[in-house]
C-alpha cells in the first residue's frame, strides 16, 4: 500500500531528536563564551578602582591626550 502513498498507523515510529556535529559545536561555542566573559570579569574587577568590573575609570582632567593608567599592585 505504501506504492499508492497510503500509510498505515503505527506503522513508522516517529524518531526523537538527537544531537549531531552541529549541535555540540553550538554548545561547545557557549560554553567558550561563558568562560570568556568570566575571564573579562575577574580582569575588569583587577583593574577597577573598586573592585567592581562595571564601574567607571576616573575621567582625565582635560590633557592633550590619552593619560596613562596609574597601576596599582594589591
Amino acid at each position: 500500500m505504501s506504492q499508492f502513498g497510503m500509510q498505515m498507523p503505527g506503522g513508522q515510529m516517529q524518531r526523537g531528536a538527537t544531537m549531531n556535529v552541529f549541535t555540540g559545536l553550538l554548545a561547545l561555542a557557549v560554553l567558550a563564551l561563558v568562560a570568556a566573559c568570566g575571564y573579562v570579569a575577574l580582569q575588569g574587577m583587577k583593574i577597577s578602582p573598586d573592585g567592581s568590573p562595571f564601574s567607571l575609570q576616573k575621567a582625565s582632567d582635560g590633557g592633550s591626550g590619552p593619560t596613562a593608567i596609574e597601576f596599582k599592585p594589591k
